[in-house]
């Protein structure tokens, strides 16, 4: 689960999360484990909507990224 979805309550808020900045030439790097695919949750109003669309609710393992800039829009993307 995702720190905000998880049932349980145990985890830290944004867990799994990180801020990530660049050096003055724009690079950076980080490392990070292989995350697992996951359904969404049963009931949900994602899991509604995707079954009316025909759509299973299995996400693959994946990694967001969420890129921002001064005076740029932010970008929302995943690998």
């Amino acid at each position: 689960f995702y720190s905000h979805f998880d049932p349980t309550g145990r985890q830290a808020p944004f867990n799994m999360r990180r801020t990530i900045i660049t050096d003055e030439h724009g690079r950076y790097k980080f490392q990070s484990i292989v995350p697992h695919g996951y359904g969404v949750p049963p009931g949900s109003p994602t899991e509604k909507l995707l079954s009316a669309l025909g759509r299973h609710g299995q996400r693959p393992a994946h990694i967001h990224f969420f890129v921002s800039a001064d005076d740029h829009r932010k970008l929302t993307t995943q690998i």
